[in-house]
């Protein structure tokens, strides 16, 4: 795996997770501060256990991505049953056409983080009708041995994975965010709704 990828991604995951979290007022605005990220404003919660969690979940997302063994993330805003209402698919599908002469200084990748984080507020408007006692969970797709290996993992032994049991259907509508390239790989991001917006 690209280490440079990695960690591009491993970034770019913190701040779509914590301005999704913004976004989507789980938590009061009070508990983000803002930053200056690709340009533009970005939000970061400043909760100890919000972040200890992402953190977390960035880390097992980090060793998913050396294995080349990540094909999705889903940033699911739950109900309190955790039946998701919405979801922030990240899909991961690996470039053979990579050139890597292209983007060498990573300006294009930038432009498009940027464009990501800006599309968000533009559909933040969407996200008013969730319920006041929503929650969120972060799902990663990846394949049997990838899962067994972390939990062999002594770095990640505090930060268990759990299989999902059930399988969650496509949610009703679909809102594309942004689909771009990324050094070898092809990200494709969007927002899937169970309720009216």
């Amino acid at each position: 795996m690209d280490n440079c990828f990695s960690d591009l991604t491993q970034e770019f995951l913190s701040v779509a997770f914590h301005n999704i979290l913004y976004y989507t007022r789980i938590y009061p605005p009070s508990i983000f501060e803002t930053r200056r990220k690709y340009s533009i404003v970005v939000y970061r919660s400043i909760h100890p256990e919000v972040n200890q969690y992402i953190d977390l979940c960035l880390k097992t997302i980090a060793e998913c991505l050396k294995s080349a063994q990540l094909s999705r993330i889903e940033f699911a805003i739950t109900n309190n049953s955790y039946e998701p209402l919405v979801k922030f698919v990240f899909d991961f599908d690996k470039n053979s056409q990579y050139d890597e002469t292209a983007d060498a200084y990573l300006i294009q990748a930038e432009q498009n983080l940027r464009a990501f984080c800006l599309k968000l507020t533009t559909i933040s408007n969407k996200l008013k009708n969730l319920p006041e006692d929503c929650s969120f969970s972060i799902y990663l797709h990846t394949n049997e041995s990838t899962a067994v290996a972390m939990a062999n993992n002594p770095d990640l032994e505090d930060f268990p994975l759990v299989e999902v049991e059930s399988k969650h259907d496509e949610l009703d509508k679909i809102f594309p965010l942004r689909s771009f390239s990324m050094r070898s790989y092809n990200i494709d991001t969007y927002a899937e709704f169970s309720f009216d917006t």
